[in-house]
C-alpha cells in the first residue's frame, strides 16, 4: 500500500513541480534572459530550478519514509 501511494504522489508532485516550474520561470527567464544570450545558460537555469522545486520535496519525502 505504502508503494502505491509513494507512486501515486510521486506523479502527482512531478506533474504539479512542472506546471510550478512554469510560473517560477515566467518570472526567473527575463532575469536570466537579461544576464545571458546563451541558451546553454538558460537551460542550465532551468534544469536547476526544476531540480530544486521538484528535488528538495522528493529527499525530503525519501528521508521521512524512504
Amino acid at each position: 500500500m505504502y508503494t502505491f501511494f509513494s507512486i501515486v504522489f510521486g506523479i502527482i508532485w512531478a506533474l504539479a513541480s512542472f506546471v510550478l516550474l512554469f510560473k517560477v520561470w515566467d518570472k526567473l527567464g527575463p532575469v536570466v534572459l537579461s544576464m545571458s544570450k546563451s541558451h546553454i545558460v538558460q537551460v542550465a537555469a532551468m534544469i536547476i530550478t526544476y531540480a530544486v522545486i521538484f528535488g528538495i520535496p522528493a529527499k525530503i519525502w525519501c528521508w521521512l519514509f524512504g
